[in-house]
């Protein structure tokens, strides 16, 4: 794997460019961000697994998919068939999504692997009028944090957060043409079918603007029991934006596993240009239902549940069919560029292949339109009573009719137990 030394923060802060355009030198440092990325990544699971514990890789993001994707191809470059990240020698969870959006052939994994993957939701950035933004994002990471543990470790502490996810999951629509990887049903089976372990070391990687996100799902899973490892893209495009406290306070949960981290830190400076784009970058579509984080929604319908209770209801799709081939042909492009664009590229890319990639690419992550009712019914039937909208970060909220809200609560409750 050809590779020049990192830029140093100073000199990243004598050319910084000013947004997160899609240019040469921010695709640039993109990708070299990628490849630190996946060498601190390789260090870890080495130290990992030769500390005898399982390494468990967590994807909570969107932005965090592009980033792991090109990793995984450094790591793939440079080892081989040994590379941890081989199909052979990792099982990834939900199976066959990461091989969708590259249009590989599905992997086909050894018996006995070194590393998982576990693609997982920890999207809590919803936006309620009514609440303290940041109480509820933490409230719902929270309840992701006990979903993972549940999954990766068995844990189960009787709140019915992975339950619930399973639910919603199963609302959505199975469609005929789709890959059985794609299937709902399919993914929640394979989120089941994980092979629980005692021994497994959670290594996070993660996106950082301010660091609220990394911060809360770090202290979570430290409140939980278990350090994860972070390690964490560092949004430089647009100036120094990482809270010092939520810095601090993610570098003061590490103690337990120090001798487990790469020595040259888990934070990784580079513009984070797919950052909130959407789907046309991310590859995924953020569904959030919103009625569900409002407080007191399950306990007024069914007064089984606290008053309190209101589980992380946020789902990652592939986009509906209509708009699919735009958006992921999009994304496909992006990767297929950066990867051009590394050092060492035995076919580098063009000015006119990064031209054609922006103009592509703005109109699919400028706009922030509420998509319309026959986009959102290819993902999950709802009424034309329900409520939608896109946020400034894409991610697409649907507010349900309170008669439906209160149907799905019904129904979910005849399937648990409650605490």
């Amino acid at each position: 794997m050809a590779r020049d030394r990192m830029r140093s923060p100073a000199e990243i802060d004598e050319s910084r460019p000013e947004s997160k355009e899609i240019n040469r030198e921010n695709i640039e440092r993109y990708i070299e961000g990628c490849e630190e990325i996946a060498i601190r990544l390789d260090t870890i699971i080495r130290n990992v697994a030769e500390s005898g514990k399982k390494p468990v890789i967590l994807i909570p993001s969107r932005g965090a998919v592009p980033i792991f994707i090109l990793a995984r191809r450094f790591l793939n470059e440079l080892h081989g068939e040994g590379s941890y990240l081989a199909s052979r020698n990792a099982r990834y969870y939900p199976k066959g999504i990461f091989d969708f959006l590259e249009e590989q052939s599905p992997q086909k994994p050894d018996d006995q692997t070194t590393a998982d993957v576990l693609l997982f939701p920890f999207t809590a950035d919803v936006s309620l009028e009514t609440a303290d933004d940041e109480t509820l994002a933490r409230e719902l990471r929270n309840s992701c944090a006990r979903s993972v543990m549940q999954i990766v470790k068995g844990r189960d502490f009787g709140l019915h957060d992975l339950e619930w996810y399973k639910f919603l999951m199963e609302k959505l629509n199975k469609i005929p043409d789709d890959p059985e990887q794609l299937n709902p049903k399919n993914i929640v089976t394979s989120l089941e079918s994980y092979p629980v372990s005692k021994d497994a070391q959670i290594i996070l990687i993660d996106t950082v603007i301010s660091g609220r996100a990394a911060n809360d799902i770090t202290s979570a899973f430290k409140t939980l029991g278990h350090t994860v490892i972070p390690l964490l893209a560092v949004d430089t495009s647009r100036g120094e934006r990482f809270n010092p406290k939520r810095k601090a306070e993610i570098q003061g949960t590490l103690r337990p596993i120090w001798e487990l981290l790469p020595e040259n830190d888990i934070f990784v400076e580079f513009p984070l240009i797919t950052e909130d784009k959407g789907s046309g970058l991310l590859g995924v579509v953020a569904l959030n239902f919103i009625n569900f984080n409002e407080e007191g929604t399950f306990h007024e319908a069914n007064h089984n549940y606290d008053p309190d209770f209101r589980p992380q209801s946020c789902v990652w799709a592939i986009p509906p069919v209509s708009a699919r081939n735009e958006y992921l042909e999009n994304f496909r492009q992006f990767i297929k560029t950066a990867w051009s664009c590394r050092n060492g590229s035995q076919n580098p890319c063009t000015n006119e292949e990064i031209e054609e990639l922006k103009i592509r690419t703005k109109p699919l992550t400028a706009r922030h339109d509420a998509p319309s009712y026959a986009e959102i019914n290819q993902i999950v039937p709802v009424e034309k009573a329900a409520a939608l909208k896109e946020s400034a970060s894409h991610i697409v909220s649907v507010r349900l009719p309170e008669k439906t809200a209160n149907q799905w609560i019904a129904e979910f409750s005849t399937k648990t137990t409650h605490s």
